[in-house]
């Protein structure tokens, strides 16, 4: 009886430690759960606990939980994890300075994206009264011509009349006079017609001004911002075999990917050099709307 306890023994510790050998995500799970479920090799985790400050649910965390699991699931084709409330392995929302950085950086690109906005809308303002001022120019234009040409056709009246060595009658009195206080009339009109023009050639040139000073201090803000924010590193959140704890974070998009990468370790894969890849150690090229795993990732997950 003695002899086939031992045998039994020696078999139960083999097995799991082949097991844990081969799916090394099982040693973040609980010796019962192992027990209880010899031939399940799925991570267990659960919620633990969630400081108030970051405005986000239990449940939003559950699913975008669920949701970074999905991104592993997608990308093996193999079920790797599962909720379990009792599970060993919790995950964290710990609220600190990091957090508190990423509303600042949050709110400084709204500060940048609003403004950005403002700008294209006055460039677009500006483009449409320029398009206008070219308008107004041809027609000026064409208006000075037809002025000229009847300013012409006048003196080439008068001219006539004069070498006509007639007397000038009271007819030809009145249709000179009616030309000249036409010909007056249309230069007053086109005067008018300049100085309108003029005046909003100068205005547009400020707006232009406005418009080149506010962009460079736009610029100028966009460097400050590039140089204060500097791409995310993934220790806004860390895996420390007992939990997954996450210190900041930006959107819903943000978490998830986060999470998705803290599961990884808990798989035991360490970072990669792909700029692209979930486990690269700075969260910058990624696309965090619809993330995949890429080869780099699955190349170090087969090769665990």
């Amino acid at each position: 009886m003695r002899f086939w306890l031992i045998i039994f023994i020696i078999l139960f510790t083999s097995y799991f430690a082949i097991q844990r050998h081969l799916h090394p995500q099982l040693n973040h799970n609980s010796i019962i759960d192992r027990i209880s479920h010899p031939l399940d090799h799925r991570l267990r985790y659960r919620i633990g606990e969630i400081d108030p400050r970051f405005n986000i649910s239990h449940e939003q965390v559950k699913l975008l939980a669920q949701q970074a699991t999905e991104i592993w699931h997608l990308g093996t084709m193999k079920n790797l994890f599962i909720y379990d409330p009792n599970a060993k392995l919790a995950i964290h929302l710990i609220y600190d300075e990091r957090q508190v950085e990423s509303s600042a950086r949050n709110q400084a690109l709204n500060i940048l994206e609003n403004t950005q906005q403002d700008q294209n809308i006055k460039r677009e303002k500006i483009e449409k009264i320029r398009a206008e001022l070219d308008k107004s120019n041809r027609e000026i234009d064409i208006y000075k011509v037809n002025y000229e040409t009847k300013m012409s056709q006048y003196n080439q009246f008068v001219s006539r009349i004069h070498q006509s060595n007639q007397g000038v009658t009271p007819s030809i009195h009145a249709q000179l006079e009616q030309l000249k206080n036409q010909l007056q009339a249309d230069r007053l009109n086109l005067n008018q017609k300049l100085a309108l023009h003029n005046q909003k050639v100068n205005q547009l040139n400020q707006q232009v001004d406005a418009l080149n000073s506010n962009t460079q201090q736009f610029n100028q803000s966009v460097d400050q911002f590039n140089a204060r924010f500097q791409p995310r590193q993934f220790d806004k959140g860390t895996f420390s075999g007992q939990s997954i704890n996450i210190y900041e974070f930006q959107s819903d998009a943000d978490l998830r990917v986060t999470l998705a990468h803290e599961f990884g370790h808990a798989l035991g894969l360490r970072h990669n050099s792909d700029p692209k890849a979930l486990m690269y150690p700075v969260m910058k090229e990624q696309d965090l709307q619809n993330f995949r795993l890429t080869s780099s990732d699955l190349a170090m997950l087969n090769s665990r």
